[in-house]
C-alpha cells in the first residue's frame, strides 16, 4: 500500500462516526449526528421566540446547509426525522439557501392570575 493509500486510511479513521454533505464548492462539510448541538439550538431558540427575542447564531452544521450543493437532501440528512422542531423555514432554506426563522412559541404572556 502506497503512502497515499495509508494517508486515506488514517483520515477515514480519524473520522470515526462523523458524516458528510457536499457544498458547493465541491468541498465537504462534515459533522457528528450524535452531537447535541442542532437540538440545544432548537431549545435556545424555543426560549428566545418566548421571550420575544431574536434567535440566536446558529451552529456550524446549520449555516453549512446553506451552501450544500443538493439542500434538499443535506437537510433530510442532517435534520429529518425531527418532528417539526427545526427552527428555520425549511421550504426557503431548500429553495433559497437562506436562513429564515420561523414562529416556534407563543409570545410570553402577562400573569392575569390574582
Amino acid at each position: 500500500m502506497g503512502l497515499k493509500g495509508i494517508i486515506k486510511r488514517l483520515e477515514v479513521a480519524a473520522r470515526g462516526d462523523m458524516q458528510s454533505f457536499v457544498l458547493t464548492d465541491g468541498s465537504k462539510h462534515y459533522y457528528s449526528p450524535r452531537s447535541p448541538e442542532r437540538f440545544l439550538h432548537t431549545c435556545d431558540c424555543l426560549r428566545a421566540g418566548y421571550a420575544g427575542e431574536e434567535y440566536p447564531e446558529p451552529p456550524a452544521v446549520i449555516k453549512a446547509l446553506t451552501k450544500a450543493r443538493d439542500r434538499a437532501a443535506a437537510f433530510e440528512q442532517v435534520c429529518g426525522g425531527n418532528f417539526g422542531l427545526f427552527p428555520y423555514d425549511p421550504q426557503v432554506l431548500i429553495e433559497r439557501g437562506e436562513l429564515v426563522p420561523r414562529p416556534m412559541a407563543a409570545p410570553g404572556r402577562e400573569d392575569f392570575s390574582e
